[in-house]
């Protein structure tokens, strides 16, 4: 009678976990496992804006091209590059938007140490957008925002990032909160100028895009997989506005590192930091390497150019904090993989064998790994006792 009890027991709790955890279930067994730890540094917000970024990135070209995995290859660094910015000058003179692209009249020193940086093989660019904000909302909150209308007098060497970060997000109108969604009509012309004004700066379309700020929708995504790109890079979760309090919202369902869309682009997930001039140091890579590893996925790892740009202590700061962490990482993981995303996105959509683990054992072990990492699927499997069955497997696994 008792056996039959726990068996109830078991089938019902069993149930109850799986209708309640579907979503983390389903998504953490999809996800591939991939066989050895996988790093890329991705640095967003490169291109349009001051002339002193092609000495920062000069300089951590020649870092990374100091180190290599055991397969040769150097550390990536990915570019989201900002194509264009406002030309204050010109809209003074007319009273309406204009902007001023990168060329190689403008950037031509930042442009030619991206390519050298690209060709070997420690660069890596991604679209981030022709702006990286909405045009006729800067425009708005210039009229009524003296920090933003400064801002545009100083562009186009005025730093996005000292924009109000709700302005940053190019794929909503954030001049009130919430924010406002964009006109389908518009976003598709937006989304074709910026495709290709890529191609026309750099020779070919943009494989990958990083979403400013991680807002975006379903218009954007088809408008950018029409023009070229097939990876899209993602916080894990798709935003697609801005609260009352300026937070992204709207949140769709969790995106996992290899999804693929209905309309064939590849999900990436990039939710690791490393900021060094707020603090993010070595050590919290290292963590956050180590964290990545352990769940069989790989460590993309955010950063942005306000490290590397400034203040000579800060810049030197931050490429001490690259170095030592890649120094780091290559002791404790002698196989580790440098590899970019464009690269990881095609190992990950093909399921290629010799990255991506296909024996049930260790896709096991992996996926109840995962499933511990949420509190939900945790704390159900406390409270029901499956954690006793769960954890006996994962041992089992362990060593397949």
């Amino acid at each position: 009678m008792l056996f039959k009890i726990l068996v109830l027991w078991f089938v019902t709790s069993g149930l109850a976990i799986a209708y309640f955890a579907r979503r983390e279930l389903l998504i953490s067994w999809r996800e591939p496992v991939l066989h050895r730890p996988v790093l890329i540094i991705e640095s967003d917000d490169w291109g349009a804006g001051p002339p002193d970024q092609s000495e920062a990135l000069g300089t951590i070209a020649q870092l990374l091209a100091g180190f290599k995995d055991c397969d040769g290859r150097h550390p990536v660094m990915t570019l989201g590059i900002v194509l264009a910015s406002a030309d204050g000058e010109r809209i003074t003179a007319t009273g309406s938007y204009q902007r001023q692209l990168i060329s190689t009249g403008t950037h031509g020193s930042l442009l030619e140490t991206i390519g050298n940086g690209v060709e070997a093989g420690v660069f890596d660019i991604q679209l981030h957008g022709l702006e990286h904000f909405w045009p006729s909302a800067l425009m708005e909150a210039s009229q009524c925002d003296e920090t933003v209308r400064v801002w545009l007098q100083r562009a186009p060497l005025s730093l996005t990032e000292d924009l109000p970060s709700s302005l940053q997000s190019r794929w909503v109108n954030a001049v009130s909160l919430p924010a406002e969604p964009l006109n389908d009509k518009e976003v598709l012309q937006a989304v074709q100028e910026e495709t290709a004004g890529f191609e026309a700066i750099f020779g070919d379309v943009p494989g990958v895009a990083v979403p400013p700020t991680f807002i975006w929708n379903e218009c954007v995504e088809k408008a950018w997989a029409a023009g070229g790109v097939d990876v899209v890079v993602t916080p894990g979760r798709r935003y697609e506005s801005r609260d009352y309090d300026g937070q992204p919202s709207d949140a769709g369902d969790l995106v996992y590192n290899g999804q693929l869309t209905d309309i064939g682009i590849v999900y990436v997930v990039r939710n690791s930091y490393f900021e060094p001039s707020i603090g993010h140091m070595a050590e919290q890579a290292m963590a956050a390497l180590d964290f990545k590893t352990r769940l069989g996925q790989p460590a993309l790892l955010e950063t942005h150019r306000f490290n590397f740009l400034g203040s000579i202590d800060k810049k030197n700061r931050s490429v001490e904090e690259l170095k030592r962490f890649l120094e780091q990482a290559l002791v404790t993981y002698p196989n580790l993989a440098f590899i970019s995303t464009g690269k990881l996105a095609k190992i990950l959509k093909d399921r290629d064998p010799g990255w991506v683990e296909q024996r049930l054992g260790p896709r096991l072990h992996f996926w109840l790994r995962r499933l511990g990492e949420f509190p939900r699927v945790r704390k159900l499997a406390w409270l029901s006792g499956w954690i006793l069955p769960a954890g006996l497997v994962w041992k089992l696994t362990g060593h397949s």
